[in-house]
């Protein structure tokens, strides 16, 4: 079932079925900030105390929608002839995780169809002045949760209503919960090679190839002693991230247009750890590589950009 729901206040909606309970607050950010697994009777993400929580801090919970994803140097690039200039609002100079991850959303519809339960929402970036004095493009962003099962998907149609080109980069920030117990959590990442980064977490440009534990991700490696905050490159490999115990596989993948990962446990890894999907590399736009390397693209006006991330649920 799907109800709408009064969350301390703000309206939000849960999506119910006999595996997952999932709920979604469209009002702040579009955030999937709760997933509880049914069988085990577990939270599957951080959760934030409330709607205050989530607005006051909102990369820190749940799944923040990332757009442009983590950081831009200095919060400035050029791209097809026009010059960008984002908030500078990290300790570093840079700007970092864009500017919809706390904005609200217009719920459009939703529904059962075939057995999957949905929630439609839409966000203008036109009718947002602060999001137009750094991005100045009318991307119409129509964002669609299904769950089924024990799959949620994310499935997203960005269009450009303007008449200018907008470079697009597009991911999430997912909080898995670990439990306290990351000797009990493997995790597998296909990938071809980490990306090199600055003391500001910057990528220089220079691809290194997996090795030591790094390149264990690549089968599945135990949790336990790995502290993570890399940006992966997944190259021919599909998008897909397996996160793991005795009772459960959490399988995390995204569409083809995303071609990078971020993996960040906060630490050594102990309580949480992010699994986030990039369609393009930190800083994508500064950096002098091809667009098929840095996953940035543009779309054009009229023209609409698909993609996907599904999350399945799998116990043993």
């Amino acid at each position: 079932m799907i109800k709408q729901i009064d969350w301390y206040g703000t309206p939000a909606y849960t999506l119910e079925n006999d595996r997952l309970l999932v709920r979604i607050c469209p009002a702040v950010g579009n955030n999937v900030y709760s997933i509880h697994d049914k069988k085990l009777n577990r939270e599957m993400l951080r959760v934030p105390s409330g709607p205050q929580e989530l607005a006051e801090q909102p990369i820190q919970f749940g799944t923040p929608i990332l757009m442009p994803p983590n950081r831009i140097s200095e919060g400035t690039f050029r791209y097809d002839g026009r010059e960008y200039r984002f908030d500078i609002n990290h300790a570093t100079g840079n700007h970092i995780h864009g500017m919809v991850r706390s904005q609200p959303w217009t719920v459009t519809a939703t529904g059962e169809r075939d057995g999957k339960l949905f929630l439609t929402s839409i966000l203008r970036l036109a009718e947002d002045a602060n999001v137009q004095r750094q991005y100045p493009h009318a991307l119409e962003l129509e964002l669609t949760y299904e769950l089924e099962g024990g799959t949620l998907r994310h499935q997203l149609k960005a269009t450009n209503r303007g008449d200018t080109k907008a470079p697009f980069g597009y991911g999430l920030h997912t909080w898995f919960l670990l439990d306290g117990q990351p000797e009990q959590w493997k995790l597998q990442l296909p990938a071809v090679g980490s990306w090199e980064l600055d003391d500001k977490c910057i990528p220089t440009g220079t691809i290194a190839p997996l090795s030591g534990r790094f390149e264990q991700l690549i089968h599945g490696d135990s949790l336990e002693g790995h502290n993570l905050d890399m940006v992966f490159q997944i190259g021919d490999y599909p998008c897909l991230a397996i996160l793991s115990r005795d009772d459960v596989e959490i399988r995390y993948s995204g569409s083809s247009v995303f071609k990078q990962w971020v993996i960040f446990t906060k630490g050594e890894a102990q309580d949480f750890i992010c699994l986030e999907p990039y369609t393009w590399v930190t800083n994508a736009p500064n950096l002098n590589l091809p667009e098929e390397v840095t996953g940035l693209r543009g779309i054009e006006p009229g023209e609409t950009l698909e993609l996907e991330v599904k999350l399945d649920v799998i116990h043993s």
